[in-house]
């Protein structure tokens, strides 16, 4: 019951959180401006953008496969492509309920007659990789920042982040010794879906003509995908982050806080397709 009402209470502090920073930043922004801004995208640029987002998905769903893979779970790729759609769904529209990497260990726990805490296990190092890779990729991306500040902090940064998520790195093979060749694998994976929605995020940037140091923007991304973990789908912060970011980088508040809402609404549309499985049973394994 303790255990319930902790969940409950994290879960509506999240949404507070989305839903007040939402609100702030929402009341900040001139739409006038943000409304010429879409009227003149290039659509091609944000197409492309949207298919860097689903590979990313896909990448994230061959990661997902390799750690089931491991503790004797075969999942068809296409009902695994369903499976992670109404994980989706469940993540971003439905606050407060299940979550759905817990949907899914207890699917595939259920289906496969595997203990739902070694399915959980592996989903949240799968997890906490991707968090990992976020940290490396933010090093990088530090590295190559050009501040007013002395670069002097941009190289203690770095050292922080890369040493800081390789030693993490290290401690989570450690705990979990039998995967070793897949965590480092799924290290690699990770990076590679950073990489893919960085790439969306760039063209977001590209479609809506923006003008100014690409890089911080992208810095700026990794960083809100860092904070989401405190906010309901990563919304509300991911908006501040964009918007006092380029305030502080003396760049167009409006503009960066439209990008990452056009990063929330593409999240929210994809997860939105998980509906379609929400009401029929999905079959796990082969007939």
């Amino acid at each position: 019951m303790k255990k319930k009402l902790k969940k409950q209470l994290i879960s509506t502090l999240k949404i507070t959180i989305s839903v007040a920073l939402i609100v702030l930043v929402f009341s900040k922004l001139n739409w006038e401006q943000i409304q010429s801004m879409l009227k003149s995208a290039n659509l091609y640029y944000f197409a492309l953008a949207v298919l860097f987002f689903i590979s990313s998905q896909l990448l994230s769903l061959f990661r997902f496969d390799l750690f089931v893979r491991h503790i004797g779970i075969r999942i068809p790729l296409y009902t695994n492509a369903k499976l992670y759609l109404i994980g989706m769904f469940y993540n971003f529209f439905l606050p407060g309920g299940v979550g759905g990497d817990a949907y899914k260990a207890f699917l595939l726990s259920k289906s496969y007659k595997k203990k739902l805490k070694k399915v959980g296990k592996v989903i949240f190092l799968e997890r906490l990789l991707g968090l990992v890779a976020i940290g490396f990729s933010l090093g990088i991306l530090v590295l190559l920042l050009k501040t007013e500040v002395s670069y002097v902090w941009n190289i203690l940064l770095f050292v922080l982040a890369i040493f800081g998520s390789l030693l993490f790195l290290k401690l989570i093979t450690r705990w979990m010794h039998a995967y070793k060749k897949r965590i480092h694998f799924g290290f690699f994976i990770s990076l590679g879906i950073q990489l893919l929605q960085i790439l969306c995020i760039l063209f977001i940037l590209k479609s809506f003509k923006v003008e100014g140091d690409y890089l911080v923007y992208l810095t700026l991304f990794l960083i809100s995908s860092v904070l989401s973990v405190i906010s309901f789908a990563g919304l509300g912060i991911r908006e501040a982050v964009f918007y006092y970011g380029a305030t502080f980088f003396n760049f167009n508040s409006d503009i960066a806080a439209s990008v990452a809402l056009s990063f929330s609404l593409i999240t929210a549309f994809i997860s939105f397709l998980g509906i379609i499985y929400l009401i029929k049973p999905i079959p796990t394994k082969k007939q």
